[in-house]
């Protein structure tokens, strides 16, 4: 069963390490050189799944056959099936991840008034979906650099700039998760331009980036005396269900042929 990861050419994932040490599995990262020959890189490596992290998760979405509701909704790809006729499906296990921590999160920490999410990719629109399911009735609100109104979001939600987040009037009880890559290593200094002087204790803050651990903006969250979690804990969930989805693709599909 051969595996990979698309990821820029920068970026240092995990996904390699995990996947051959803890499940001993073929498992390579590829930074492809040109969008268009993507399909025939992997065909040649003979690959039947892969995940996708940044700067890719949208664009493979363009190159999918077949996809789960939850990618056609948010036009965001994290992991791909690859059956033996060569029909790319995709899913998104970020969501289902992101799902799952937050209805275990209901039993640790105080309910949050709203959702801020820092960014407006593939991420970002992932943890907000999942949040969208799970807490129907509680307020989205996106922060980006400008105030163009957000894509691929079929749910009510408000989006702020990071210069307006300074004067903006918060709940008393918020989720507010960083959902860029700033903070990711080799780059650790740096992080999003959110005010840190307006996090308060009674806020929980989450960064989806797991290398390093904590990062600066988690490190400065904790400062302020607010509860923090890692992206850790998504990076290993989503990983679980990738899993799940090759596995039972071998199963149904290859495993007759290899034998």
């Amino acid at each position: 069963m051969k595996l990979g990861l698309l990821a820029g050419e920068g970026i240092r994932s995990f996904s390699p390490l995990l996947f051959r040490r803890l499940y001993g599995l073929l498992y390579e990262q590829l930074s492809p050189t040109d969008p268009a020959h993507i399909r025939a890189e992997i065909a040649n490596r003979g690959w039947i799944g892969f995940n996708v992290t940044t700067p890719y998760k949208e664009s493979v979405y363009s190159l999918l056959d077949t996809q789960e509701e939850v990618v056609e909704k948010i036009h965001a790809v994290n992991t791909v099936a690859i059956y033996p006729d060569g029909r790319w499906h995709g899913y998104n296990t970020d969501f289902e991840a992101a799902k799952y921590l937050l209805q275990e999160w209901t039993s640790v920490y105080l309910p949050w008034e709203a959702i801020y999410i820092l960014g407006t990719g593939g991420a970002a629109r992932a943890v907000a979906w999942a949040h969208r399911t799970v807490f129907p009735e509680v307020p989205i609100c996106f922060v980006s650099r400008d105030s163009t109104s957000l894509p691929f979001f079929p749910a009510p939600h408000s989006l702020i700039t990071y210069e307006e987040s300074a004067s903006h009037r918060f709940p008393s009880r918020v989720l507010l998760v960083q959902a860029t890559p700033l903070g990711m290593f080799p780059h650790i200094r740096s992080s999003p331009p959110f005010p840190l002087e307006r996090i308060q204790p009674t806020w929980l803050v989450w960064d989806l980036v797991y290398n390093p651990n904590p990062t600066a903006f988690l490190r400065a969250a904790r400062r302020r005396g607010a509860p923090i979690e890692s992206g850790l804990h998504l990076f290993r969930k989503q990983a679980e269900y990738s899993l799940a989805i090759w596995t039972d693709l071998w199963r149904r599909a290859y495993r007759s042929r290899a034998s």
